[in-house]
């Protein structure tokens, strides 16, 4: 029974770590700016909103419209605000990314899909 009780919290810490690098990776990314780190980490098809473009967008594109966010925006820091999980389990992440151009306010929320972690939501908005 010890080792049944023993091997369950051992799972529940690795899957609890493995959701955290996730986090600290995304942060690091939006801190240096790195549009193929996010990447990495998104679903097939994302819903992306920048400033105010909206819309259900491929990896691909979301890489490119980052990347492109972040040539006329260039992070300068990225601050984790909060964090929590819906009642859909889905986990979500706000933070203020400051740039070279003011404070855009980040939020993206992340899915289980097999066994890690992916963004399936992408905002970034402007701070008025």
């Amino acid at each position: 029974m010890k080792l049944i009780a023993a091997i369950v919290l051992c799972l529940t810490a690795i899957t609890v770590n493995a959701q955290q690098d996730i986090t600290e990776t995304i942060v690091r990314a939006f801190k240096f700016g790195d549009a193929a780190v996010i990447g990495a980490h998104l679903v097939p098809s994302v819903d992306l909103a920048i400033l105010d473009e909206e819309d259900m967008v491929p990896r691909d594109l979301v890489i490119a419209k980052l990347d492109q966010f972040f040539q006329r925006n260039e992070p300068r820091a990225f601050e984790l605000k909060h964090q929590g999980t819906s009642k859909l389990d889905d986990h979500y992440r706000i933070g203020d990314l400051t740039t070279s151009t003011g404070i855009y306010r980040v939020t993206f929320f992340m899915k289980k899909n097999k066994t890690r972690m992916e963004i399936k939501q992408l905002r970034i908005e402007r701070y008025d």
